[in-house]
């Protein structure tokens, strides 16, 4: 009966032993590595600032140079495609004409298009349809009438669609401008929604485009 005593101690003992060992603080060698240093205030501010500094730095470089190759493709597009498309297409009045109109309004058809079925298609195809027609705004943008522009020999033909699309890209703006006011007059009138925006301004881009095709098939002329 003492023994098992003895030996209900000496494990009771032992318990108390170990428990205390893992309650002891871990010896770890060499020093305790230092606290992260926190963030103030004042310099998630300052570093703010910095990032919203460089951001406009960003924008205006982007901006400058995007200018710059506006003005050299105008330049390039108007002193050696045209000319050297004119002359290739010249003999073929339709064609002369519908190749010249390309240039300008097949902006207008890229964003009718991805307007019109943005809903419809899958998001890949989408996506490829709008760096076509962001791509081809660009190359539209290059066509604006300028004095430059003017002083280039054209076939008449060729001549007459590349300024019909050219002047239709000079007055998108405002009938950007004209579309919008009209829509917000219709729905004061109306009292309610019209169609949805996308839409309704996909048909009227892939109608303008058509209208400046029409015009640089027979106005420009007479």
């Amino acid at each position: 009966m003492a023994d098992k005593k003895k030996r209900r101690r000496a494990r009771a003992a032992a318990e108390r032993a170990r428990i205390a060992a893992e309650k002891e603080p871990v010896d770890w060698p060499g020093p305790p590595p230092p606290p992260m240093p926190v963030a103030q205030p004042d310099t998630l501010e300052k570093l703010g600032d910095r990032l919203f500094r460089w951001h406009w730095v960003v924008t205006v470089l982007v901006v400058l140079v995007g200018l710059a190759a506006e003005i050299a493709g105008h330049y390039y597009l108007w002193s050696a495609v045209f000319p050297a498309l004119g002359a290739a297409v010249g003999g073929v009045p339709v064609v002369s004409t519908v190749v010249g109109w390309l240039f300008g309004s097949g902006a207008f058809m890229a964003w009718g298009v991805l307007l019109v079925n943005q809903k419809s298609l899958k998001p890949k195809t989408v996506d490829r349809l709008r760096v076509v027609a962001w791509l081809w705004t660009a190359v539209a943008f290059m066509c604006i009438p300028s004095d430059h522009a003017d002083s280039i020999s054209l076939p008449t033909d060729f001549w007459a669609g590349a300024y019909a699309s050219a002047y239709g890209v000079a007055i998108a703006p405002a009938a950007a401008v004209m579309f919008a006011g009209g829509r917000w007059l219709a729905e004061k009138v109306f009292e309610r929604e019209v169609e949805p925006a996308g839409r309704v301004l996909g048909w009227i881009c892939v109608g303008y485009a058509t209208l400046l095709l029409v015009w640089g098939s027979t106005l420009l002329r007479m």
